[in-house]
């Protein structure tokens, strides 16, 4: 069975003035564990939860996000769907700096994306295998457990102007020391330990997203697309929230997720989706729904369902609308959060926005039905849509 919470865990970093410029975030599994089998996977991971599922104001605000990165994750088009102005992607000391992920990071420097080198260090064999990669690199993290500080003092600085990075600080004696040697930014124990972020979780299953997956590859048409994802709730809510992460200007004053998919467009849509597969990666056995998930769907189901009883044949538009408010409905739970703040924050279109907040209107009362409907209160529901004759 799998765990119906996500779990992920994040450290600050801080300037020499204590205030917060960043938080490290750390991949943990379904059951709280750093266990780490594949980077790839954990990468992906840790990005989907971010972006999709906690949401990056939640998770990490107007202050950059600190995401470990390997290799081979470098040489597909995913980081390309990431907000560049949010994420600085650490590299460690395994990464193996071929001439492609050389050119991968070039690339990607050229483009605007930020990087930071990880446990760096002055070791002959560190310089010699990293130093390529020197001038796309914005900053480089110490251990200071693994690092004589002396060499700061009498070696040559390999390092130009990168801003330093001082990991693993637990003794405000410590953070002294480094602060003479030019370093701005701390990290460890002595500010703060790794904080542990637990959310329900919603999640589609992977043989969902392989279909449509499979689909785009055939060059489906959006009409296509757009009834897939309206047989997949889950789906949509990771969508929705990946926008509000990275394109929130594609869900004000929306009023239905055809235009979501529409300002997407295929190509981010595919790239999009590639980050979910390899966040799934090795999860493939256990493909099973989430309590959330089914709690998610049925919500959806509900809400259609009633409008369907209110009007025998209801026009397109309205089910989208009504599919859209169960959606953005179901941000609240998700991520126990107001609805107020969450519609201050999609402004979606007036007539969604009433529904969300004061029930008003036929939409507003099939939300407000189905609240009731979900404590088992039948009587409160028939009342609420009486006046429409059910």
């Amino acid at each position: 069975m799998l765990n119906s919470t996500l779990q992920l865990a994040r450290q600050p970093i801080l300037n020499l003035s204590e205030e917060i410029i960043g938080y490290e975030f750390f991949y943990r599994n379904a059951y709280g564990e750093c266990v780490i089998d594949d980077p790839r996977h954990a990468t992906a991971s840790v990005l989907v939860n971010l972006l999709n599922q906690i949401g990056s104001e939640g998770a990490f605000g107007d202050v950059l996000a600190f995401v470990n990165t390997d290799g081979p994750l470098l040489l597909t088009d995913i980081l390309r769907t990431l907000p560049k102005e949010k994420f600085v992607f650490e590299l460690s000391a395994s990464t193996k700096i071929n001439a492609r992920v050389h050119e991968a990071i070039r690339y990607y420097f050229s483009l605007g994306y930020r990087f930071a080198l990880d446990n760096a260090s002055f070791h002959s064999h560190y310089l010699e295998t990293f130093s390529p990669i020197f001038p796309f690199v914005e900053f480089a993290k110490f251990d200071v457990t693994q690092t004589d500080i002396e060499q700061f003092r009498f070696a040559p600085n390999p390092y130009g102007k990168m801003k330093w990075i001082a990991q693993k600080v637990e003794f405000y004696e410590i953070v002294e020391a480094y602060k003479a040697f030019g370093f701005q930014y701390f990290q460890g124990f002595y500010f703060a330990k790794a904080h542990l972020i637990t959310q329900k979780r919603i999640d589609p299953q992977y043989s969902e997203v392989m279909s449509l997956f499979s689909l785009l590859q055939k060059d489906a048409s959006l009409d296509e697309i757009h009834h897939f994802f309206k047989q997949e709730g889950s789906l949509s809510l990771q969508l929705i929230q990946f926008l509000r992460s990275v394109h929130p200007h594609y869900l004000e004053g929306t009023a239905s997720l055809r235009e979501m998919l529409e300002k997407l467009g295929k190509m981010d849509l595919m790239q999009w989706l590639m980050l979910i597969i390899y966040s799934k990666s090795g999860t493939k056995s256990v493909d099973e729904r989430n309590p959330y998930t089914v709690f998610a769907q049925k919500r959806i189901d509900t809400m259609v369902s009633l409008l369907h009883k209110l009007s025998s044949d209801p026009e397109e538009k309205m089910i989208e609308r009504t599919r859209l408010i169960a959606m953005f409905s179901l941000l609240e739970g998700l991520m126990n959060v107001p609805i107020q703040r969450i519609v201050e924050e999609l402004k979606p279109d007036q007539e969604i926005e009433d529904a969300l907040i004061t029930h008003t209107g036929m939409l507003g009362r099939i939300y407000a039905a189905a609240l009731k409907l979900e404590k088992g209160d039948v009587n409160g529901a028939s009342i609420l849509l009486h006046p429409y004759s059910v």
